[in-house]
Order: structure tokens, then C-alpha cells, then sequence
């Protein structure tokens, strides 16, 4: 763990920033933002920063993170997952710049990088993989202690992003389909059969209630987010042949079957295959999806499905909506207001944000 001395000096100073971090105390709230990242001598890390470009602390990490969650009643606090196929979890505290509990998966199981609370704040999930038994597993944990209280069959293999239904005590996960194995940690066991499909599961006894899936089983659901209606929209990864146009994004509600967002090929194109962040910016009445392949925020209208405009930033991955203004990372260091035009990137020096970002609710100075 790295206080704010050691984090701005150790390493060669490692990291440059453009300004000087701060601690704050104050019990005045404000958003922050929560993203893993490296720095170019691969070390790793994960940060909280303000909008404005500030950051305020980091804490280094044994390995590459992915994905976090807020904390639901510590202000400041967030829980950072390890990139798969990592083993740890980490509750951090931003304002003191400190780790605060670390947890690992069970034997026999890894993190897929995401997690949410329940609506009561009283249990964690997390989605895992059960490699021994070769299937994916929705484990909920006690918020308190994270203690494991349950696990739940999460209805396919590879589950990615998990996210709460609005006004439901109904999980629905994004299952990739993709199966995986830490001895062979970054390969894709079976493309030819994989069977990825959008997952609801019910929390109150862990039984799956629905799941929908593509006619193309080659298109691996990952990441999502879910609007107040209940509307899914979910990114794709697509793991078919170079050559193959395909469309990268779907769109669910109720019983209907899944509908891909409508786009013209050359946009679809641009993408090359690949999305990474969803994000519903409901104040916009849109969404955005990320294109790191691509270098693109795509924006979709939210009632239509319909593609509206794309922006360019290089190596786009991470978004989140704070303080009511879509927000946007990369893998240069830069983070942007997508709201703002015209835009101004805030630049970090010597950090590449990873896939993800995450609101939190911090302090004021």
C-alpha cells in the first residue's frame, strides 16, 4: 500500500500528474471517480479522481484491476476487483489512501472483475468462475465482514457484468459464454461452442427466471447497464472470424426477444469487434458505449435504439455518469466530459486508466 508521499516520490516518481493529489476530510459530499490503471512501468494501481482532474489518492494493487463498485454507506470507500482470471478484492478507502480489507476467491474460483451491491446494501455480489466445476458462479457475501453467505449457479459460463433490476429483487448478468481456465490464463477454451446469453436470476432463492440469447453464438454479452424502466443494454465482443461485420450492441425489456442496436455497417465497422463500457445517461435520454479498438464513444438514443453520433478519443474504454454528466477515460491518461463542448481532456501524466469507471460518493475540501 502506497500513502500520497510514496505514491507522487517512489518508483523513480513514477507518476506525474497535472496537479499535486489531495486528502480530503471534510463531511461535505462530492462525486468522485474510481478507475484501475498502470503506469509505464507496469506497475498497478487504482485511483480516485474529481471530474475536474484532480486526483485525489491511489493505492497500488498486486495485480491489474478491473472493475469497482461504490461503497453504499461509506463515503469515500469503493471495492476494486482483479481483472480476471485474478484472485483478490479489495475494499479502499480514497480518503485516507488506504486498504481497508482484502478478500480472495475461494479455492477453485477467480474474479471476472465486477460486482454490486443489493438494493437493502446488505449483501456483495460478485461474479466468479467455478473453473473446477466449469461453470459461473453469482457469490454473495456478506457487506459487513465479506463473509460468503451463498452462491448461486449464475446460469452460463463466463459471466461478466452483473447489474440490479430497478424495483426487483432480480440480478441480471451478462454470461460470455466464453470458457476459461487460469492455467491457461488469457485463452478462450470454446469458441466453437460457446453459448453466451443475458441472464435473470432470482435473488430471494438463486433460481434463474429467464434467459435470452443470440441466434449468432459467437457474439459474447459482456458488459451492461440497465435504465430506471428496466431497460438492458448490453456491449458485445464478437469472437468469429476478422472478416465478419457484425452489429456490437443489444438492447432488452420483459419478454421480448434481444434486439440489436440499429446502426449502419461502417459504424458497426468502426468498432472492430469490440466494445468495453455501457453507459445509460438518462438526464440525455442516451446511451454510450465504448470502442477502445475503435477509438470510440458511440451514442445511441435510449427509446429507439437508434445510433445518433460517435466521438473520438483514443482508446476509449471507461464511463460513468457523475453529477448528472456523462464522464469518459482512456487508456493515454486522459479522462473528458463527453457533456462539455467543446471538449477538454484532463491529462494524467504517466497513468493509463483501465477498462472501467465508477462514481463514487466522496468528500469536499
Amino acid at each position: 500500500m502506497l500513502n500520497r508521499r510514496q505514491f507522487l516520490l517512489g518508483a523513480g516518481g513514477v507518476v506525474g500528474l497535472a496537479s499535486l493529489p489531495i486528502v480530503l476530510k471534510s463531511n461535505d459530499t462530492q462525486s468522485w471517480l474510481v478507475s484501475a490503471f498502470s503506469n509505464n512501468n507496469q506497475q498497478h494501481f487504482v485511483g480516485a479522481f474529481s471530474a475536474d482532474g484532480q486526483l485525489i489518492n491511489a493505492v497500488a494493487l498486486p495485480a491489474r484491476g478491473h472493475g469497482a463498485v461504490a461503497h453504499p454507506f461509506k463515503k469515500g470507500h469503493a471495492i476494486v476487483f482483479a481483472r480476471r482470471p485474478g484472485t483478490f478484492m479489495m475494499e479502499i478507502d480514497f480518503i485516507n489512501g488506504r486498504i481497508t480489507k482484502q478478500v480472495n476467491a475461494s479455492q477453485g474460483q477467480h474474479f471476472f472483475g465486477h460486482g454490486v451491491f443489493s438494493h437493502d446494501s446488505a449483501v456483495l455480489m460478485s461474479v466468479e468462475n467455478n473453473f473446477e466445476k466449469a461453470r459461473g458462479e453469482i457469490v454473495l457475501r456478506d457487506s459487513n465482514n465479506y463473509q460468503i453467505v451463498d452462491k448461486y449457479d449464475c446460469g452460463g459460463v463466463g459471466p461478466h457484468e452483473c447489474k440490479l433490476m430497478p424495483n426487483s429483487n432480480t440480478l441480471v448478468i451478462g454470461n460470455g459464454g466464453i470458457l476459461t481456465n487460469p492455467k491457461w490464463p488469457r485463452k478462450k477454451l470454446n469458441l466453437d461452442s460457446m453459448t453466451p446469453a443475458l441472464t435473470y436470476l432470482d435473488l430471494d432463492d438463486g433460481k434463474t427466471i429467464d434467459h435470452f440469447s443470440l441466434d449468432n453464438h459467437q457474439l459474447s454479452i459482456r458488459h451492461l447497464d440497465v435504465s430506471s424502466s428496466g431497460k438492458v443494454i448490453a456491449g458485445l465482443q464478437y469472437q468469429g472470424a476478422k472478416s465478419d461485420q457484425v452489429p456490437l450492441a443489444i438492447s432488452h425489456q420483459g419478454q421480448q426477444k434481444l434486439q440489436f442496436l440499429k446502426a449502419d455497417d461502417s459504424t458497426w465497422a468502426r468498432l472492430n469487434q469490440y466494445t468495453a463500457s455501457v453507459c445509460i445517461d438518462e438526464p440525455n435520454n442516451q446511451v454510450a458505449i465504448s470502442g477502445p479498438r475503435g477509438d470510440l464513444i458511440t451514442l445511441w438514443d435510449l427509446d429507439t435504439d437508434t445510433f445518433i453520433k460517435k466521438i473520438k478519443m483514443r482508446d476509449v474504454a471507461g464511463l460513468s455518469m457523475s453529477n448528472n454528466q456523462l464522464i469518459a477515460s482512456n487508456g493515454k491518461g486522459q479522462t473528458i466530459n463527453v457533456s462539455e463542448s467543446p471538449l477538454h481532456p484532463n491529462t494524467f501524466r504517466n497513468i493509463r486508466w483501465d477498462n472501467h469507471l465508477t462514481t463514487i460518493t466522496g468528500v469536499s475540501a
